[in-house]
C-alpha cells in the first residue's frame, strides 16, 4: 500500500527580524530560495513550500513567511489575534523562529520579547492547538559573541513553549539525538499536516470528497475510491508491529539476523520490546475506537481520530 498523500496540508510560518536569517534557514531546509516579490526590500509576505515524503505520507507544506519589526514585537503579534486573523492561526501546524545568536545582553532582552510575542501567537491557536514550534538560532558573525550553555537556550525557549534549534550543529549531539537541520526535518516529517475540512478548497461541492487527500486516506495508485482512515492507520500499525516483533523474537538463534534487526545487546532489545509494548497499547485504543465508530459516524470525526493516531505513530518511531 503506498503512503496516504495530504493535499490539503497546514501551513509553516517562518518568522524573525530583519538580518535574523530567515532566507538563510529556508535555503537549508528547503534547497532553495523561496520566489521574490518585484520591488520588495523585505522578506515578509513571501511564500515558499516544502516537500514532505515518509514512509506514511507524502505531502508539500506550503510555508509562509513574516518579518517581526525591532520596535514592538508585541504590535506586531496582536495583528495575529484579531477576529480577521482567525483563519490564518487555524492554518497553521508549524511555528519556526529565527535569531541571530546574541552578541549582548541587550541583544538576548530581544529575543526574549520576540520569543513570548510569537508564544501569544501560539496560545491564541487554542488550548487543542497540537503543531511544532522551533527556535533556530542562527550564526552572528558579530563579535564578541555573548556564549550562552545550550542548557540555558533550552530553558529560555522552553519557557515559551519552543525548542531550541542550533543551526550550526551539523551533527547529533552528546545524547545521540537530532540536532541542527536534522532536528528540524524531523520534528516537521513528524508533525500532523492534516487541514481541517474548512480550511480547505472553500467552493468544494459538499458531495465532493477530497480524493487522494489526508482526509479521504486515497493512496496515489487506487482506484480512487477512498478508504475509511481508522482502517488505514490500523494497517499501518500492524505492519510496524510486525516488524518489532521479528526484530524482537525473530531467528534468535542468528546472530547475523539479530544484527540486522538492530539488536546487539540487552538494551536495544529492551528498547524494541518497549516501542512494541507501546504501539500495542495504541493498537487496541485505536480498535476499540473503531469499534464505537459505525457507518452513522461523522467522516470529519474519523479524520480527527486517524490523525491523532498518525501522529502518535511517527512520533513514536
Amino acid at each position: 500500500m503506498s503512503a496516504l498523500e495530504i493535499t490539503n496540508s497546514r501551513r509553516i510560518l517562518v518568522v524573525g527580524q530583519r538580518s535574523s536569517g530567515k532566507l538563510a534557514f529556508l535555503k537549508a531546509l528547503t534547497g532553495s530560495l523561496p520566489p521574490t516579490i518585484a520591488n520588495s526590500t523585505s522578506p515578509a509576505g513571501l511564500s515558499h513550500a516544502l516537500p514532505l515524503v515518509t514512509s506514511y505520507y507524502k505531502t508539500t507544506v506550503p510555508i509562509w513567511i513574516d518579518e517581526i519589526p525591532s520596535t514592538s514585537p508585541s504590535t506586531w503579534s496582536s495583528t495575529y489575534l484579531s477576529a480577521e486573523a482567525r483563519e490564518v492561526l487555524h492554518a497553521l501546524g508549524a511555528f519556526i523562529l529565527t535569531f541571530r545568536k546574541p552578541s549582548s545582553e541587550v541583544d538576548l532582552a530581544r529575543i526574549r520579547d520576540v520569543l513570548r510575542a510569537v508564544q501569544g501567537i501560539v496560545k491564541a491557536c487554542g488550548y487543542a492547538w497540537d503543531g511544532v514550534c522551533l527556535a533556530v538560532g542562527m550564526p552572528q558573525s558579530l563579535q564578541p559573541r555573548l556564549e550562552l550553555e545550550v542548557e540555558v537556550w533550552e530553558e529560555m525557549c522552553r519557557e515559551c513553549g519552543f525548542e531550541f534549534v542550533d543551526f550550526e550543529i551539523k551533527a547529533r549531539n552528546e545524547f545521540g539525538e537530532s540536532a541542527g537541520m536534522e532536528r528540524v526535518r524531523e520534528a516537521l516529517e513528524a508533525n500532523d499536516w492534516a487541514a481541517d475540512d474548512e480550511i480547505g478548497d472553500g467552493d468544494r461541492e459538499d458531495g465532493d470528497d477530497d480524493a487522494g487527500s489526508f482526509g479521504s486516506f486515497a493512496g496515489g495508485d487506487d482506484d480512487g475510491e477512498g478508504m475509511d482512515p481508522l482502517k488505514f492507520i490500523g494497517d499501518e500499525m500492524e505492519r510496524e508491529m510486525f516488524g518489532l516483533h521479528r526484530a524482537i523474537f525473530g531467528d534468535e538463534e542468528s546472530t547475523e539476523e539479530s544484527s540486522v534487526h538492530g539488536i546487539t545487546d540487552d538494551e536495544d532489545e529492551e528498547a524494541q520490546v518497549e516501542k512494541l509494548e507501546t504501539m500495542m497499547m495504541r493498537m487496541s485504543a485505536l480498535k476499540a475506537r473503531e469499534l464505537d465508530m459505525r457507518e452513522d459516524v461523522p467522516k470529519e470525526e474519523r479524520r480527527r481520530v486517524a490523525a491523532k493516531a498518525l501522529s502518535d505513530i511517527m512520533k513514536s518511531s
